[in-house]
């Protein structure tokens, strides 16, 4: 089988977030091409054919430079790799706009918009692309934006295969809250997306509730697809550290990082008499002078930067609790309220309990409450008395971790993840051919 993926993002192992391509697809038996359109260069072990376009490309292409979309091989000198490894995603255009649209959000969303809806593809190498590798299914794992809409809706009319589409966010309501520019920006994008999800012939989901809302909404065939998930083949328990370790790795941004100060608050009390528990947050994102006097080690909170995905793991090896956390504001809940986490089974896998602090509501939270498989605080409140009675009753860690692991062995294993898509594409490639 031949699968065209079609991403935002590079597939490169090494960009945090964009495992979950290398998390599906290892060992799965088909061969794969990518069209993305960021300026990182890709890194895997199992895709060889790209095609690329970039912000710089695009903007280029509107005053009158060569049309953007290029086909590019795979890096393999050791140089290369360091420089791609260092994640190309903050140069450039592209990056200017990354780091801008932390004060300027909407405006600079708005900007991209219009450089994507009015820049010139390479129509022509774009589809010689295509024709050469001739798919059998069109696999698209993104976070929907007229960008996308643009590129997937050309793409449709260079070959005849399905298109089965993934989210794993709320992409496409319309926020009660939020500026009036911001709310009126995703009203365009909502009712362009209301046409144009009929390109899909399935739509895969993190979350039940947003599997179910899409096809009472749109009519459109819906299923949950999660991440596979690593497990030995038994669980081992592992020694609790003295003090217990609490780890957060991820972003700080919808307020996160206000759920993580609460953390902080906790331990200040938890840690009066001395040091029983302690936080060490990992995290690519740049601070800003509040987070960094909140996030501080009066707090007994640890900034230690980032980590690649594969360090991560050993940090993980040498904690006791990992966390899933987001923000419990009322903006930040429902922009949140689908968003199933990919780092949720990578954390049932970590050997660590997990602790969940989340809106009630939240898809994650229901999930991890449901199976019992993590320690939950669905508010403020709640966290102090928990993280005292796992001080007090530090068993209660093994236990948890056992059911993290027992949960993800039972529910995540690569083999059940893989026969899911795998049937599914199958499924299609066999309709549409006999068509």
């Amino acid at each position: 089988m031949r699968i065209l993926l079609i991403t935002s993002e590079e597939w490169n192992d090494y960009v945090y977030g964009n495992g979950v391509l290398t998390n599906w697809f290892t060992g799965f038996n088909a061969e794969f091409a990518q069209i993305y359109t960021s300026p990182g260069l890709p890194i895997n072990s199992i895709c060889d054919k790209y095609f690329q376009i970039t912000d710089g490309q695009m903007a280029k292409s509107i005053l009158g430079g060569h049309k953007a979309g290029r086909k590019i091989s795979k890096i393999s000198k050791a140089k290369d790799i360091v420089e791609a490894k260092q994640n190309a995603q903050r140069k450039g255009i592209y990056g200017f706009m990354k780091k801008i649209s932390m004060t300027f959000n909407t405006p600079v969303q708005l900007l991209r918009d219009f450089i994507w809806l009015a820049g010139r593809y390479d129509t022509e190498e774009l589809q010689k692309f295509i024709q050469e590798f001739n798919p059998d299914i069109v696999f698209c794992p993104r976070y929907i934006s007229p960008k996308q809409m643009r590129l997937e809706k050309l793409v449709s009319t260079m070959t005849s295969a399905p298109f089965v589409a993934f989210t794993a966010d709320d992409e496409a309501s319309v926020p009660k809250y939020g500026s009036l520019l911001n709310r009126i920006r995703r009203k365009a994008i909502h009712e362009r997306f209301s046409k144009h999800i009929s390109l899909y012939s399935h739509y895969f989901t993190f979350s039940q509730d947003q599997a179910a809302e899409y096809k009472s909404e749109y009519g459109i065939e819906s299923s949950t697809l999660m991440k596979c998930g690593e497990f030995a083949d038994k669980y081992t328990p592992k020694e609790i550290g003295t003090p217990i370790r609490l780890v957060y790795a991820g972003r700080l941004y919808c307020n996160r990082w206000k759920s993580l100060v609460e953390i902080g608050r906790a331990l200040q009390v938890i840690n009066k008499n001395g040091i029983r528990m302690i936080l060490d947050v990992y995290t690519q994102e740049e601070m800003t002078r509040e987070q960094k006097a909140a996030l501080s080690e009066d707090a007994f909170i640890f900034m230690k930067g980032s980590v690649t995905p594969v360090e991560l793991k050993k940090v993980y090896k040498n904690a006791d609790i990992a966390l899933h956390v987001e923000s419990l504001d009322k903006k930040n809940r429902l922009l949140t309220r689908v968003s199933f986490s990919t780092k949720i089974i990578d954390l049932m896998a970590s050997s660590c309990a997990i602790m969940a602090i989340c809106w009630e509501k939240h898809a994650g939270y229901q999930y991890l409450k449901d199976k019992d498989a993590a320690f939950c605080c669905s508010d403020y409140q709640s966290i102090l008395p928990q993280l005292q009675k796992i001080c007090d009753i530090p068993t209660l860690i093994t236990e948890y971790q056992k059911k993290a692991y027992e949960c993800g062995k039972r529910n995540h294993s690569r083999a059940m993840i893989q026969e899911q898509l795998s049937s599914k594409f199958e499924e299609l490639a066999k309709i549409y051919e006999d068509c």
